[in-house]
């Protein structure tokens, strides 16, 4: 039986309507719970993210609801002075967010010096960077950050780390398969990959949506008679079973033939010093087909050249990866549950 849709907007087109049942959403907030340890004692969880989305209805609270843990829940829209409130007024124990609102946690905490109890802090949305992993451990006081990953369309998550993973998984993987779900990697054939190779990531199994609401061909496109559903996501498993999120399957940059994936090279540029957040488009070029432009926000706006940035990339990876055009912005295009919109990053490029 449904109980509901929650719109997904997506980063590169128009919004759809994943129909979720209570099969689904009781499911998957169960064993979200049980991996974030809310069945182990009586945790005070304080929900950053909007309830409108996946992560804060199905991953925060239903989650919750499931293993009998209390909720915080800061005020009615997202505000980083009433989340660092939160945090210390109800003493909560276990933190939801994105990287970015740990990022604004994070800045508050270093002027405020605030007296929290954080064990657990859970990272989805974009993948967590090493800089941030140990700011938000120094800084905030959290004995152990996670990584969670999903989408609207399974219920919110299917990868998460594990109880004792340490910060090399948590920051370059997006944790270990849910339990009691099914994934795979596939070429463009749809043929599985060895392990270790970038395909797309097909999910099967209790997270997985009833469908799109009234919306057959999206739904067939997705979605397979024998339950697997395709992610749009470029990913690889590594010998361990984690999954590393490469990029969305329309990100990828072809640049001269060669095949790029704006993650890879995100991650990185997310730890230079000067950087807060990145975000790595294709631009149209008229001989290589597109050029690798970074956008980034960085510390009181400092200006970075690209000089600067192949300079740091330097001996890191390829240089056919490197940017070749670096734009600096006081923010991104954002979704109403605050992921980026590359789409419209790229419109704002084309036009700058």
């Amino acid at each position: 039986m449904s109980i509901g849709c929650c719109y997904s907007k997506g980063t590169t087109g128009d919004p759809k309507a994943p129909v979720v049942s209570h099969f689904n959403v009781v499911n998957n907030g169960y064993f979200i719970g049980k991996r974030n340890r809310l069945n182990q004692k009586q945790h005070r969880l304080c929900i950053q993210n909007p309830l409108f989305h996946a992560y804060g209805s199905i991953i925060g609270l239903i989650g919750a609801l499931n293993h009998g843990t209390t909720v915080v829940l800061p005020s009615d829209r997202y505000k980083p002075e009433k989340n660092l409130d939160a945090l210390k007024n109800h003493k909560c124990t276990v933190v939801y967010g994105t990287p970015t609102m740990y990022v604004d946690l994070v800045n508050l905490q270093k002027t405020r010096q605030e007296k929290l109890h954080l064990e657990v802090a859970v990272s989805g949305g974009a993948i967590c960077s090493p800089h941030l992993f140990e700011n938000m451990q120094k800084v905030l006081g959290v004995q152990q950050v996670k990584s969670i990953y999903g989408l609207t369309e399974t219920s919110g998550s299917t990868f998460q780390s594990l109880e004792d993973d340490d910060a090399e998984k948590c920051t370059k993987t997006v944790g270990y398969l849910q339990d009691h779900l099914e994934a795979k990697i596939v070429d463009e054939n749809g043929t599985i990959v060895p392990r270790g190779t970038v395909g797309e990531l097909y999910i099967r199994g209790y997270s997985v949506m009833l469908n799109y609401y009234e919306d057959e061909e999206k739904t067939r496109e997705c979605k397979e008679e024998n339950g697997w559903f395709h992610t749009g996501d470029l990913a690889l498993l590594n010998d361990d079973g984690y999954a590393v999120i490469a990029g969305r399957l329309k990100d990828m940059i072809i640049r001269g033939g060669e095949n790029i994936y704006p993650r890879e090279i995100e991650d990185y540029l997310n730890t230079h010093p000067d950087i807060l957040e990145s975000q790595v488009v294709g631009l149209p070029h008229e001989r290589l087909g597109e050029e690798v432009c970074a956008c980034l926000r960085t510390k009181d706006n400092k200006q970075l050249t690209v000089d600067d940035i192949r300079a740091f990339c330097m001996g890191n990876m390829s240089t056919f990866k490197f940017p070749t055009v670096v734009k600096i912005l006081k923010e991104f295009p954002k979704t109403t549950s605050g992921k980026v919109q590359k789409n419209n990053l790229i419109k704002i490029l084309t036009e700058i």
